[in-house]
């Protein structure tokens, strides 16, 4: 232990856009709904140096940092892990044949999933770098110079399936955060037209431009796109406010500001369902998904609910990216989701 398909692994996500239950469709571009294809959706780019014979990694969950994390031998027949960051889980018995799961110590999301290939002693210490992969099915494609100036929506959507023999509780998914929180104490937007929001305190590390959720309190007000910000001021252009289907509103001095992605989510239609059904697939990339209902919450508390999923359930998600009109060039924007579970 642990085995596959237990823990953090209970839970995986599939590209859609199959014709059939598991079929092959690796592209995200054409993932738009339809079947699960066979076709993980990865978050992680995976490199191996000085690679232990006979291991090969298949897989690194979402949450390990990313950098450089080592895989080492603890014994002949066991492993042991920990990512960038971080310190070395349980060891792991693993035998010719079989895929287990590695964990950071006290961080079940931060794990890789490997498979031994040959019965020969394990030996050594491989250092696995983990970077961020770009246009994944989470951050989608490039934005065209002619996108960015008209303005786009894009939409994917991707397959939760509980691969374990036991139920999961308590899934929730919701729109991470990218930088440190600040409140708009100086400076906030009027009730519409273009404007700034200017803090006492700094953003320093929030992205040159991007997206604003304003919260008064624990509920969205709205938001933003911001074009440029300086260290104490995020300059919000007309075509940047009431975005991701919120509306524009008066800001507050005690306003809760953070920087997120432009995305929102959505549960399809179907919601939790057995394995191997289908989800509603859009005609291309740009048609909006009917009758979702979109959700930009940036906590466990106001994300999607999706519940308990039997072994076996599955559930399709929607992701809804959108780029304002006259959006700012920039070389890479970061997309982070959240999940939260209970599994065995």
């Amino acid at each position: 232990m642990p085995a596959e398909k237990t823990r953090a692994d209970s839970l995986r996500e599939y590209l859609t856009g199959a014709t059939s239950d598991g079929g092959t469709q690796t592209d995200q571009l054409l993932s738009l709904g339809n079947f699960r294809s066979s076709t993980e959706a990865e978050s992680m780019g995976i490199v191996v140096n000085n690679a232990i014979s006979g291991i090969t990694i298949n897989y690194a969950g979402g949450g390990n940092e990313i950098g450089d994390g080592t895989l080492d031998m603890v014994d002949i027949n066991t492993l042991q892990w920990k990512c960038a960051g971080g310190a070395y889980g349980p060891g792991v018995s693993i035998a010719n044949g079989e895929t287990k799961i590695l964990e950071t110590d006290g961080s079940p999301g931060a794990f890789i999933r490997v498979t031994r290939t040959s019965a020969t002693d394990l030996t050594g210490s491989a250092t696995v770098t983990l970077s961020q992969l770009i246009n994944n099915v989470f951050a989608l494609d490039d934005v065209s110079s002619a996108e960015a100036i008209a303005g786009d929506s894009e939409y994917r959507a991707t397959m939760l399936v509980n691969e374990s023999t036991a139920a999961i509780a308590s899934f929730k998914r919701w729109v991470g955060t990218l930088a440190t929180v600040q409140i708009s104490d100086s400076v906030q937007l009027g009730a519409s037209g273009a404007g700034t929001i200017t803090t006492t305190g700094s953003f320093a590390d929030w992205a040159e431009s991007g997206w604003c959720h304003i919260k008064n309190g624990t509920v969205t007000r709205e938001i933003v796109y911001y074009s440029e910000r300086t260290t104490y001021s995020l300059t919000v252009p007309l075509t940047g406010r009431a975005r991701l289907d919120t509306n524009a509103a008066t800001g507050s001095a005690t306003d809760i500001i953070d920087q997120v992605p432009g995305i929102a989510l959505a549960i399809d239609t179907d919601g939790v369902t057995s394995a191997n059904e289908a989800i509603q697939t859009i005609g291309s990339e740009s048609t909006a998904p009917a009758s979702v209902t979109w959700n930009t919450g940036i906590t466990a508390s106001t994300g999607l609910d999706i519940g308990a999923m039997a072994a076996g359930d599955q559930v399709g998600i929607w992701i809804w990216r959108e780029v304002p009109e006259d959006t700012i060039a920039t070389t890479s924007a970061v997309v982070l989701i959240n999940d939260s579970f209970d599994a065995a």
